[in-house]
């Protein structure tokens, strides 16, 4: 409490316990009056008005003397007068225990503090007894100035006295006891707290046992009772007893019982509870840590027994936590190995995975007047899904969506094969059947798997015609714009790398783009994702949501579909890889022109070819496609400065041509400018690895720097691309010879 605290700062530890502990004394006073004066006869009033009249003095003084003798002086230079008390004192300077005394003291401390309620109540006794002799000896020098002392007087005072005199010291000294104990008991626990963090078990002595204080509460009633009887008599013998006295003392014999019973049960109570609340943290693994201290001999026997129950848990804890911790440095040398090991498995699924995603087109370009929009979802790092683009002979544009069962490294080894496949069977072949057929029987004599592929392809002219072809894969949806309808594209045809008779299985179907239209290529993914409810997504809302949202700009819509999946999957887990193409035919000015001047370098008129270019870009100034055709043309008249001119234009507006960057770079090269002719061929095998065209060009320019280490990887890259490339193969052999 705040006032304890105060005084045990400003005055002394000892004097703060013994300031609350007086209360005990004035309710002896009381108790030892009343039961003094109940055997003074009615005719001796006036020995009962002399001890009213002295009572409080003779109280007060004794006090004041108790609180000296316990260190009310101190601030005054004044110590305490025992030295167990000065001991306590200095221990607990400013109110909180000095935890930097030696062991030896610390223990000192703590037996002063065990005994510190016994000190107490005998000082207690010893000044209640003095309160009996200041009351007798202010009694007899009143009667003797006043001239009525008597020898009858002075006996009757004397027995009365005596009677009082008995009742405070038992009463005084139990109570001090009592209080004593309750307000000492924390310090006395945090000191015995402290000797355990040292290591130090020390076994508590010199307490009172539980009798005793049980005891006190029994004499308390018999002295209650005792006196109760002598004044009722009184009040039945003579006339001059008051009937109000005996109220008095029914009404303080009660307060007094129930404050003695309380503080007695509260003693025993609280140290019962913190048994409970000690046992329940041994339970739980936490320390055992007595905040509160029994001072009756049979519980501190049992609060010892449990600390040194506690003691042997905690080393037993210890004991194996230290086996623990063996076996866990153990299983965690053993994860770390398997974290290397995942750490390189990891690295080596990045790398494929960086290999896979660099064989898929970012971005595909427009073709005349076609425009492409792709999205791109891998469920793992590698997935089973692929795409690409092809320039087929004849001026035709492939496209294909495909599909390899299972994910993982093996799916990924598939789509590598599939892609080298499909890019070799399309520089022979202009029909998707007879691409399937080809790529079919390449996969099953170069990939011993029991893992396949779905696929869909299209073949598609300059004037829009289809040719497609579906080998097991996902009906291709074709958006009628103007019609504001949905057809099917589908055919016959087995999985590819499956079985070898699936080629005699593929067939192929033919239809026509019409501006607006827009075709969709997509895998499984998307029909086939379900919600937290197991619902698929289902190619009935595939197409009701494409039919929808067919006035969207192309990336919107394809952006607009995949959210929309998304919103439908909601929590449920990715199952799939995801994969949409969409290809719509928008209507460019620009193509007829274009085509206008194919027609014309056909006829080798050129110079017509690159005016007419010029007049038409004056009409569309910044159409990207003729500032590209006519960048070719200058090109092809040896025109590099007005070719490198334009290309710079045209990369300014689109950044992804790889094209682009290698007609830049040729005609740097023409112009000797090696420098820029490297820094935009390298940006070319950027965005396709396998772009012999350009890798070549790089080669030789690398060359002609006198970077010879250089130029001769780049031809060996071409030449493993490439085996029949006589150039590349001529190259390598002038520089090894060199």
């Amino acid at each position: 409490m705040f006032i304890f605290e105060w005084l045990s700062k400003k005055v002394s530890y000892t004097f703060a316990v013994c300031f609350f502990t007086i209360f005990g004394g004035w309710m002896s006073a009381v108790f030892g009056y009343y039961l003094g004066t109940s055997f003074i006869l009615s005719n001796y009033d006036e020995l009962n008005a002399l001890a009213l009249k002295w009572l409080p003095l003779s109280v007060l003084i004794p006090t004041l003397l108790h609180y000296i003798s316990f260190g009310l002086l101190t601030p005054m230079k004044i110590p305490a007068f025992l030295k167990p008390l000065r001991d306590i004192n200095k221990a607990f300077n400013n109110g909180t225990l000095n935890t930097s005394l030696d062991n030896e003291t610390l223990q000192n401390i703590y037996v002063q503090l065990s005994h510190f309620p016994l000190y107490n109540m005998i000082a207690a006794s010893l000044f209640g007894a003095m309160c009996g002799f200041f009351l007798m000896g202010f009694g007899y020098y009143d009667m003797y100035t006043s001239g009525t002392l008597t020898v009858v007087k002075m006996k009757t005072g004397i027995k009365a006295i005596t009677i009082g005199v008995l009742v405070v010291i038992i009463l005084y000294g139990m109570t001090t006891y009592l209080l004593t104990e309750i307000i000492s008991n924390q310090h006395r626990a945090f000191v015995y707290q402290e000797l355990r963090r040292r290591n130090i078990n020390i076994y508590p002595r010199g307490l009172i046992g539980l009798r005793i204080k049980f005891s006190f509460f029994i004499i308390l009633m018999i002295i209650t009772l005792l006196t109760f009887a002598a004044m009722m008599e009184q009040y039945r013998l003579y006339e001059g007893a008051q009937y109000v006295n005996i109220i008095t003392y029914m009404v303080i014999s009660i307060i007094a019982g129930i404050f003695v019973m309380y503080i007695n049960s509260d003693s025993v109570m609280r140290v019962l509870v913190e048994m409970g609340v000690v046992t329940k943290n041994i339970a739980s693994g936490q320390n055992a840590w007595f905040k509160v201290m029994s001072h009756e001999e049979e519980f501190a026997e049992i609060e010892y027994s449990i600390l040194e129950m506690a003691k042997q848990i905690e080393e037993h804890r210890k004991n194996l936590e230290l086996k623990v911790e063996q076996r866990t440095e153990e299983l965690r040398e053993a994860l770390a190995s398997l974290k290397e090991k995942d750490d390189m498995i990891q690295k080596q699924l990045e790398i494929a995975s960086n290999i896979q995603r660099s064989i898929l087109p970012g971005r595909i370009d427009d073709w005349n007047e076609l425009k492409f929009s792709v999205r791109y979802i891998a469920m793992e790092k590698i997935g089973g899904d692929f795409y690409d683009v092809y320039q087929i002979k004849g001026d035709k544009l492939g496209v294909l969506v495909a599909d390899v069962s299972g994910h993982g490294i093996p799916a990924a080894l598939i789509t590598s094969m599939a892609k080298i496949s499909f890019s070799s069977a399309t520089q022979q072949y202009d029909s998707p059947k007879r691409v399937f057929q080809e790529v079919n029987q390449n996969i099953l004599e170069h990939i011993k798997t029991q893992d396949y592929m779905t696929a869909f392809f299209v073949v598609i002219d300059d004037d829009y015609n289809i040719v497609y072809a579906n080998a097991s894969h996902q009906k291709a949806i074709l958006v009628r714009s103007d019609e504001g309808r949905v057809e099917f594209l589908d055919t016959n045809g087995l999985f590819i790398g499956a079985i070898e008779e699936a080629r005699e299985t593929y067939e192929e179907k033919v239809t026509k783009l019409r501006y607006g239209d827009r075709l969709l290529l997509y895998t499984d993914g998307i029909p086939e994702t379900a919600n937290v409810d197991r619902e698929e997504y289902s190619i009935e809302r595939f197409q009701d949501v494409a039919l929808k949202n067919r006035h969207l700009p192309l990336e919107d819509f394809t952006s607009f579909i995949i959210e929309d999946v998304q919103r439908f999957k909601g929590k449920a887990p990715v199952e799939d890889d995801i994969t949409l193409l969409v290809i719509e035919l928008a209507r460019d000015e620009a193509v007829d022109i274009i085509k206008q001047s194919k027609k014309l370098i056909d006829e080798h008129k050129y110079y017509e070819a690159i005016d007419y270019l010029e007049r038409s870009l004056t009409l569309y100034p910044n159409n990207r496609k003729l500032i590209y055709n006519l960048a070719k043309n200058y090109f092809r008249v040896n025109n590099f400065g007005k070719a490198s001119e334009l290309i710079e234009q045209y990369l300014e507006m689109d950044k992804r041509n790889k094209y682009a960057y290698y007609v830049g770079g040729a005609a740097y090269y023409q112009m000797m400018n090696y420098d820029k002719a490297i820094q935009l061929l390298e940006r070319a095998q950027s965005i396709d690895p396998n772009f012999t065209n350009a890798l070549f060009a790089l080669g030789m320019a690398y060359k002609k720097m006198g970077m010879f280490q250089d130029a001769l990887q780049i031809f060996e890259r071409v030449a493993n691309i490439d085996p029949d490339n006589k150039m590349a193969l001529f190259e390598i052999n002038e520089i090894r010879k060199k």
